[in-house]
């Protein structure tokens, strides 16, 4: 993928790489005249101190120069600021990508994936593969030219001596393949060791009650102390062997001009060639650092983005759940639903059902029952398709669901998870939950469906009120009718409540449930509760258990 991954991006930004690339190239051909044009200019200048005859006409080298140096300038500027513009392209484009796929990915991806490597991934670290292509693989064509063009120019002063050039090139590429590797491996720690950061942070703000009611602040501190001072140490060793690279690579260069330029004195002086000729060689060969230094550098930034790479491509590599893009669309479901011979387990444990067989009647409310762990929720999982059976077929309508094309499947349901799902908004964003242009007479009804308008009409700010990260602000039976609000928004044919009770306490219970009674009319509703008020609402109890599910007479609830 990786070779195919960089030829992908490269061509969805062509014009602004090569348009990079042919600025950089400018620069480079500029680069190239400035040696010969100083040499002339020095040699000029001690041949008239010596009173010898000056050839060329000073001025106009002189003007020459600087002509070339703010072209140059101009043309670096404008090769800045556009691989600036480009990097944050292609960098938004990335993350854009990056989300979309995580996004498709099945909830048992997320549920085996740490929050803080996707948070990793999506903020910072792609930025290193930006960088890369917007900066230095672009910038690439011209470093090469300026080497090839400045050995090119020794060979024309003399090639015997240039002939000494390409033979320090095999120890160059030994010292950069050793510092690369090194470089590779410490930039793989160091994104691990961010990544680890941004996950106890994370986990840390989440857990934030809980710690202040352990009062644990203290050793959460440590533990994220250690882990920044990890990361912090990690980094910097990065940064100086990043550091170290280029500026070694350089001297190593340097080093080799100037013994080029020993070995070559006496031959040069000797053969009564002009002092242009030997400024020129002396000149040339020290401009050869540049773009060793350049090269050298790209060589750390390719390494760096390579672990990057690696990372993104175990993501972008794993296939999204099925039936995005594919499936049969359907409208408003009846709502009926049936679990034909369904056998299903979490991966590493025993299957939670084997040969499972239920079906609930359009309209009809049911209700689910059973010890903690026997699969009731995981029965809603299914039928969402957030997991898929190992064996059988779950119906909706009479139509298998691996048919259906998945959002409008799941469009079929209203869910209030045990757990309301809240974020930092209006009570109204909430309510609406993505849809920008909700009508605010639909965003009201469903408040008063859900028994909620009366408390939200106490809030400072009714439905504009701000109730904080998972709702905060608000008490449990508050989230709660918020969560069945955002359910009913959507006009579900099919709604379901997992302990959505849970909250309450017995009376407040009884006076949600007999609100509520208007909501469930019309609906196929599944009650998974163990409280008998929310159980007295159903036609049917069913109890889950390790042998299936059977019906609980009447009598037995």
């Amino acid at each position: 993928m990786s070779l195919k991954f960089w030829i992908e991006w490269a061509l969805k930004f062509k014009r602004h790489l090569l348009l990079i690339a042919a600025l950089t190239l400018l620069s480079s051909a500029a680069t190239l005249a400035l040696p010969w044009l100083a040499a002339q200019l020095l040699g000029g200048v001690l041949a008239g101190s010596s009173g010898q005859s000056v050839s060329l006409d000073l001025t106009q080298v002189l003007v020459a120069l600087v002509v070339i140096l703010v072209l140059m300038t101009l043309l670096n500027i404008a090769a800045a600021v556009l691989s600036e513009s480009s990097s944050t392209r292609i960098l938004t484009e990335l993350r854009k990508r990056i989300y979309a796929h995580v996004q498709m990915m099945p909830i048992a991806f997320h549920d085996d994936a740490r929050r803080g490597d996707i948070l990793a991934l999506t903020s910072y670290e792609v930025g290193n593969l930006s960088d890369f292509l917007a900066a230095s693989l672009a910038n690439a064509p011209a470093q090469i030219v300026t080497a090839l063009g400045a050995v090119a120019v020794l060979f024309l002063i003399d090639p015997a001596m240039a002939l000494i050039v390409p033979l320090l090139v095999p120890a160059f590429y030994v010292l950069a393949k050793v510092a690369g590797r090194r470089l590779r491996e410490v930039s793989q720690k160091v994104r691990g060791a961010e990544a680890e950061l941004i996950a106890i942070t994370e986990r840390d703000l989440a857990m934030l009650p809980a710690i202040k009611s352990f009062a644990v602040e203290a050793e959460h501190r440590k533990n994220f102390a250690a882990a920044a001072e990890k990361s912090r140490k990690l980094a910097l060793g990065q940064a100086r062997l990043n550091a170290f690279i280029g500026p070694v690579m350089a001297l190593f260069a340097a080093v080799a001009a100037i013994g080029v330029l020993l070995v070559a004195h006496d031959q040069l002086s000797g053969e009564g060639r002009p002092v242009s000729e030997l400024f020129a060689f002396l000149l040339y060969a020290a401009l050869l650092t540049r773009p060793v230094a350049g090269l050298a550098n790209i060589y750390g930034i390719y390494q760096m983005a390579r672990g990057t790479l690696a990372r993104l491509e175990g993501v972008l590599s794993l296939e999204p759940e099925p039936g995005y893009d594919e499936g049969d669309t359907i409208g408003r479901a009846d709502g009926g639903i049936a679990f034909e011979q369904v056998e299903f387990g979490y991966p590493g444990r025993a299957p939670v059902f084997r040969d499972l067989n239920l079906e609930i009647a359009p309209g009809e409310i049911v209700a689910l029952t059973g010890e903690n762990g026997v699969g009731k929720s995981t029965l809603v999982r299914l039928l969402l398709r957030y997991y898929r059976p190992d064996r059988g077929t779950i119906r909706l309508d009479g139509r298998d669901i691996e048919a259906l094309q998945i959002q409008s499947l799941r469009r079929q349901f209203g869910y209030v998870p045990q757990r309301a799902l809240l974020f930092n908004g209006t009570v109204s964003a909430n309510i609406a939950f993505g849809k920008a242009d909700a009508c605010p007479q639909a965003i009201a009804k469903a408040a008063r469906l859900a028994q909620a308008e009366d408390f939200i009409a106490s809030l400072p700010d009714g439905l504009d009120t701000e109730i904080g990260d998972n709702g905060v602000r608000l008490s449990g039976g508050q989230r709660q009718r918020i969560a069945l609000a955002r359910a009913l928004f959507c006009d579900p044919p099919i709604l379901i409540l997992d302990e959505a009770t849970s909250m309450f306490d017995l009376e407040s219970e009884a006076a949600f449930v007999e609100d509520c009674v208007e909501s469930l009319e019309g609906r196929t509703v599944m009650i998974i509760t163990h409280r008998p008020a929310s159980l007295a609402l159903a036609d049917r109890v069913l109890k889950v258990g390790p042998g299936g599910v059977r019906e609980i007479a009447s009598d037995a609830r």
